[in-house]
């Protein structure tokens, strides 16, 4: 197959999108196919090869994500000189809308996936009075896609309801070779950070921002710290709640950036119990890093986060209406009691060794060639037109 496939957010970026974009490029390729990538131009070189890069402006609100800026003619003209059989089109904003028009012109399948959490990310940045017109546009543009896949049932159900059609499940995979509790670099990251044999790490992977519900975190962070002065806390990630949190916690806790490859798994490994309170995760790609790295995990019940964590068994959700006191509390009880920890991180990892990235997408690459192969030219064309 050749394969176009279009985003708005790539490497260098660091999010889940990226990530899961990366490992569809990968295995494609492996598989043999011609894959032809086309994302926002961040400086420097590429990462991949058939590469076209974009000319983009960041984001006032978010600057580290950057938006398309048209006119898009020469983008059109590589993709058509390409020829691909299908287009992946993984965000909706100017790129992807234009190169949508595009595929409708040049009868080319096309197909999209969602990855965003719009209602929340509306609220958080203060255009939750637009909602109604996003949600109306979203569903339009996925609406003439051929399929629209979707990383967790939770998601799928939330936008049946808002009318979205043909919507597929694609959830999420682990390198659970890469993330695992045995990291040969485990003890060197423990004793370059400060910690002790005995301590209890606190583990937090993420953007520091308010869309990741970070205020809720701190809250929670600051009250463990409080009751128990022995409690450490690793946050791998940056962004602007950063520093609200180094001055409420920061004498118990280590911040390291942003980290990628042998250097995360480390960090992730580092740690004992991971915490996440993000309410708009629509599958939850680091939960799924941090079980593979032997972490129970305490979370909030939302999204594709509710179908990964098994209450009691991988680690403990709470309600989002629960209060930070509540997300403490359970902290707490898996910083006392070494048992509980040890017996919810066996559990974890052996659910995420289950969840490979190759596994998940053979499964896309299935849907990609059914559209390609099990479709007569008439009815693919009623759906194109």
């Amino acid at each position: 197959m050749r394969v176009t496939i279009v985003t708005e957010t790539y490497y260098p970026q660091v999010n889940g999108v990226s990530r899961t974009l990366g490992q569809l490029v990968r295995y494609l390729r492996e598989a043999g196919d011609e894959v032809q990538l086309v994302h926002p131009d961040y400086g420097g070189k590429p990462k991949e090869v058939q590469t076209l890069l974009v000319r983009a402006w960041p984001l006032p609100f978010y600057k580290e994500l950057r938006l398309p800026l048209p006119p898009f003619g020469g983008i059109h003209r590589r993709i058509v000189e390409f020829r691909p059989d299908l287009i992946h089109i993984a965000t909706e904003a100017t790129l992807g809308l234009s190169l949508l028009g595009l595929a409708k012109r040049r009868k080319i399948p096309v197909v999209s996936s969602f990855h965003t959490n719009f209602d929340q990310y509306s609220n958080h940045y203060r255009v939750g009075w637009a909602k109604g017109t996003i949600w109306r546009y979203l569903r339009w543009f996925h609406n003439r896609t051929l399929e629209t896949y979707v990383p967790s049932l939770t998601t799928i159900a939330e936008l049946e309801e808002r009318g979205f059609e043909r919507l597929v499940l694609w959830p999420r995979g682990v390198d659970s070779h890469l993330f695992r509790p045995d990291r040969p670099g485990r003890a060197r990251v423990r004793a370059d950070l400060g910690f002790g044999p005995e301590d209890v790490v606190i583990g937090y992977v993420s953007r520091m921002a308010v869309e990741k519900n970070v205020a809720y975190l701190i809250d929670a962070f600051e009250r463990v710290a409080a009751a128990r002065p022995e409690a450490r806390f690793l946050l791998v990630g940056d962004g602007p709640a950063r520093a609200d949190l180094e001055t409420r916690i920061g004498r118990q806790a280590q911040f390291v950036g942003y980290r990628s490859g042998d250097d995360l798994a480390d960090h992730y490994a580092a740690a004992d119990v991971f915490a996440f309170s993000s309410l708009t995760e629509t599958f939850g790609n680091v939960i799924l890093e941090a079980m593979a790295s032997g972490l129970p995990v305490v979370a909030l019940r939302a999204g594709g986060v509710g179908n990964i964590v098994q209450p009691g068994d991988n680690g403990f959700l709470l309600e989002p209406d629960q209060s930070p006191a509540d997300f403490a509390a359970t902290l707490i009880e898996l910083v006392d009691d070494a048992a509980l920890r040890q017996r919810l991180a066996q559990a974890a990892r052996t659910f995420a060794v289950g969840k490979s990235w190759d596994a998940v997408m053979e499964l896309l690459r299935q849907r990609y060639q059914a559209i390609l192969h099990n479709s007569s030219p008439s009815d693919l064309l009623a759906l194109l037109a």
